[in-house]
């Protein structure tokens, strides 16, 4: 871990880079903060580099780079910490007492391969590098800090796409669609085929050109409609306009014998109803630096430690409202146990608990709540995280069905959390379980972690008889997925 947040160190850079998943930057292209003098260094002045594709496309660069027309002398030696955070303040990665000897214009220090894209876990997008700097061999009591922020510009257009006689649509036929996302003649073509027939269910695939003037990334997601206006994801891709591909193929999440199986829900007069919704980004909306901060770090560590114990008390608190069952108002019931509970604290995490006491449901009258499809042990983890935002001793299968739990009652954190564990306890043997079950709760973004896998280990994967009994099973996910290998290969 960094040392204390203002110990030795001399300034502070924190850089907000909002709406972090729409920079444009292809591989080893860098967005740069906005530049920040440090007086107390010697006048040097600074900016950092963050590289979001890498070297590889897989993972985040970031270098700390010195200016060539700065004041300062012509070599100085620094220490500083690198350190990624989401909005919440978590940490992500850090690298810290780092050192080096910059001379002036110096860009060539720094991590071309900082941290994995898959681990950059935003809830709201929003990402933070701080930076701090200090001279070699030299202590201070002074610090100043500095927050800049840099915001990306993002718009968001919806099309609906009707596909008539879609029941006699042949493989080799196309329907089409040309969408114009800006004035400046910016222009995604979308053509929906079925598959030429290497599966026994024809796959339904989309294929993407696009002619991009003034948008610099844009990610398109396809939502398929019921008769009842319902919408489900069935497919996504984003990609820039300066990568030297320029067509896209998305394989959507249903094949046509499926959709003719619900014809009278999906296919009304046999036309085929989807949503086309494109996010894109033109640029930065906005950059600068918004304010800053100096002083003793003494006395800074002083009220940082009373924030904490105040944040920590606060917690103490609520988990006292868990533990304490006289002044719950309403109960969670599996089929073995009850489990008292406060409607507030459920309604505070979880949009469904708050839908379900804001009506008249059953359960705002009767102040109970069955839950008969989860274990004991299951609900008793997921009450706890909602109370005290902590995880405790979890294990493979309890991460399974707290997954399933958080994505029942949408409790976001909670799902992104046990995400992240069951990614990194990934293996080739158990890969296909999880695939079925992100299938099952249509968690597309999940979904695609778990292919990517399969593609980056189809050789131990594919000769396994648990994907065998995958393809028997969930034949149209494993046509999928072989899709995708061989669209990587």
């Amino acid at each position: 871990m960094c040392t204390n947040e203002y110990v030795n160190c001399e300034y502070v850079f924190n850089w907000e880079i909002k709406n972090f998943s729409f920079c444009w930057q292809i591989e080893n292209e860098k967005i740069c903060s906005p530049d920040f003098s440090t007086e107390l260094i010697e006048n040097t002045e600074w900016t950092c580099g963050l590289y979001p594709k890498g070297e590889d496309g897989y993972s985040v660069g970031c270098y700390l780079i010195r200016m060539a027309d700065d004041k300062g002398p012509l070599l100085i030696d620094i220490d500083y910490d690198i350190i990624f955070l989401n909005a919440n303040s978590s940490v992500l990665e850090e690298c810290c007492n780092c050192k080096y000897t910059y001379s002036k214009g110096s860009s060539n220090n720094g991590y071309p391969q900082f941290m994995a894209k898959k681990d950059i876990i935003l809830p709201h997008d929003t990402l933070i590098i701080r930076c701090k700097l200090r001279r070699s061999c030299e202590k201070t009591t002074n610090v100043v800090e500095q927050f800049a922020r840099t915001v990306i510009r993002v718009d968001q257009k919806l099309y609906d796409w009707n596909i008539s006689e879609f029941r006699k649509m042949k493989p080799d036929e196309k329907k089409s669609i040309s969408i114009k996302l800006t004035s400046r003649k910016d222009l995604l073509s979308l053509d929906l085929f079925l598959s030429a027939g290497e599966y026994f269910e024809k796959i339904v695939l989309v294929s993407i050109s696009s002619s991009l003037k003034s948008i610099k990334f844009v990610t398109v997601k396809l939502f398929l409609k019921d008769t009842e206006g319902n919408t489900v994801e069935c497919g996504q891709k984003e990609f820039c306009s300066g990568e030297v591909e320029n067509f896209k193929i998305i394989p959507l999440t249903f094949a046509k014998n499926k959709l003719i199986r619900k014809k009278d829900l999906y296919l009304k007069d046999d036309q085929l109803s989807l949503c086309c919704v494109t996010a894109f980004t033109t640029g930065i909306a906005f950059e600068g630096i918004g304010r800053t901060i100096s002083g003793n770090f003494n006395r800074r560590d002083e009220d940082n430690k009373i924030l904490q114990k105040n944040i920590l008390s606060l917690k103490d608190d609520v988990k006292s409202l868990y533990n304490d069952p006289a002044l719950s108002d309403m109960t969670l019931c599996t089929e073995t146990k009850s489990y008292p509970a406060h409607i507030a604290i459920l309604c505070a995490r979880s949009p469904v608990f708050k839908a379900m006491f804001s009506s008249d449901m059953k359960e705002s009258i009767r102040r109970k709540v069955d839950i008969l499809d989860l274990n004991d042990d299951t609900v008793q983890r997921m009450l706890l995280y909602m109370y005290t935002d902590t995880l405790e001793n979890l294990q493979w299968e309890s991460a399974l069905s707290l997954y399933k739990a958080a994505d029942k009652y949408n409790v976001v954190s909670l799902r992104n959390q046990c995400v992240s564990f069951i990614e990194r306890h990934l293996t080739p043997i158990n890969v296909c379980e999880v695939l079925a079950l992100a299938d099952r709760h249509q968690d597309e973004d999940f979904k695609s972690i778990l292919q990517n896998y399969i593609v980056n280990n189809q050789g131990e994967v594919l000769d396994l008889k648990e994907w065998k009994l995958f393809v028997k099973s969930n034949s149209e996910l494993a046509a999928e997925s072989l899709l995708k290998i061989c669209m990587e290969d």
